[in-house]
């Protein structure tokens, strides 16, 4: 064992002590000044600090990420600068109605969450949270802090969600009765609730605080909403369209509609469902998505909306797609689909030409597609399954794909006409 890989391992085991200290001793989820000041006092904490330093005298390959928070038009912002920074897009996250960055940092069984997934493959991440909540009376999680010149607490604030929404949200039939095929990791729901934000009495409009980041950023963004974040993640979209490439929306409440063009034309979307749609009345909400993407579509943009159940057979993902226990293997989906736009696709810079147009059908297919197109120049193609891993790669021959050795479920095509790259999705249904 090497000298680095050592340190590592001690330093995991010493962090496992000290969250076992701080369970024990003080609210882990609402670290302030004065218990990190008693926190810093303690043994363990001395030691993990002499690992750290030990870690960066012996070197790592890998770029570290910078962490940090600011405020912003009264809302707290929580973000990531990757430390191997290959996209020039930043990822801007909005959480749904009275959540916090919590949801998109970690998961209540431990997990990395999707904000550092993302800033792993090279994208700076902004999780702005809504202006009402107060911060100063707890709620962050760590390694974040409350900037020194935040809001001060609001006197008798309380903690959001103090009713069962176990039903609501897709974990069970109530509190307590987790369905069989649950994604949510229902055993470590007390964790979860723990990180419930308090609510001051700002009335800021969110909105504002996503596009004063977005502006902060000086960049291109790609917005990420969950739920009712959603809706003032459009209105932003409309703030700042000059830098917004997309929006990637998490079971949306509130998304984009025909009153959104032609503002939005040029825009690109991506949409992904879970499981009880139908006993959590979001039937409607999923056609109104599935129906925006196609006038996405019609507007110059790629658009595409994954239900997991219907085109993965994957079962039981809650309304909290990146709490759940395969929550890895949804940003998988996410990631893959914005690879098409990446500079570091196949090293090519995916270009977007409205005068360009490809087809593929019978979709869903059996055995396989054909290609339609607009262009006369040789096709490449690349078949993923939903979580990125290729199965198959060549040229297109007789306008068709064969997919007779490709499993059952959504399946990514891959593109590539000179330096044309585009994503279609199909389902393929050999039964």
């Amino acid at each position: 064992m090497n000298k680095r890989l050592g340190l590592y391992l001690h330093l995991l085991i010493i962090f496992q002590k000290l969250k076992f200290y701080n369970k024990k001793n003080m609210n882990t989820n609402n670290i302030t000044p004065m218990n990190l000041t008693i926190l810093n006092k303690t043994p363990l904490f001395k030691h993990a600090v002499f690992l750290i330093i030990s870690l960066l005298l012996a070197g790592n390959s890998m770029a570290q990420h910078t962490y940090g928070s600011y405020y912003i038009k009264d809302a707290l912002v929580n973000f990531i600068k990757s430390g191997n920074k290959t996209d020039s897009a930043a990822i801007v996250m909005v959480p749904g109605l009275n959540l916090t960055s919590y949801i998109f940092f970690t998961t209540p069984d431990d997990r990395k969450g999707w904000a550092e997934l993302f800033a792993d493959k090279g994208y700076d991440v902004y999780m702005v949270n809504d202006p009402k909540f107060d911060f100063a009376t707890g709620g962050i999680i760590a390694p974040f802090m409350v900037p020194s010149n935040g809001k001060p607490a609001t006197q008798g604030s309380v903690q959001a969600w103090q009713s069962d929404i176990w039903r609501r949200w897709g974990f069970g039939t109530s509190q307590g009765n987790p369905y069989l095929d649950a994604q949510f990791p229902t055993d470590s729901f007390a964790d979860f609730a723990l990180n419930y934000p308090y609510i001051g009495t700002s009335t800021d409009r969110y909105e504002n605080a996503i596009s004063a980041v977005i502006d902060s950023i000086k960049g291109k963004v790609w917005l990420l909403s969950h739920s009712a974040g959603t809706q003032s993640a459009v209105l932003a979209a409309h703030q700042k369209k000059s830098q917004v490439k997309g929006l990637i929306l998490i079971e949306p409440a509130g998304p984009p509609d025909s009153t959104d063009f032609p503002d939005f034309n040029g825009l690109h979307m991506f949409g992904v469902y879970g499981d009880y749609i139908t006993s959590r009345n979001q039937t409607s909400r999923k056609l109104a998505v599935e129906e925006v993407a196609v006038r996405f579509q019609n507007a110059g943009g790629i658009a595409d909306v994954v239900s997991l159940p219907d085109d993965s057979l994957v079962k039981g993902n809650s309304h909290l797609l990146m709490q759940d226990k395969n929550s890895y293997y949804v940003f998988d989906i996410i990631e893959h689909w914005l690879q098409q736009f990446s500079p570091n696709t196949l090293g090519i810079e995916s270009k977007i030409d409205n005068n360009f147009s490809i087809n593929l059908y019978p979709n869903p297919t059996s055995n396989e597609i054909w290609i339609e197109s607009n262009s006369m120049d040789v096709i490449e193609y690349y078949i993923y399954t939903m979580d990125g891993r290729l199965l198959q790669e060549s040229i297109v021959l007789n306008q068709k794909i064969d997919l007779s050795n490709a499993p059952n479920g959504l399946l990514f095509v891959k593109l590539k006409i000179k330096d044309q790259v585009i994503i279609k999705k199909i389902i393929k249904n050999d039964l």
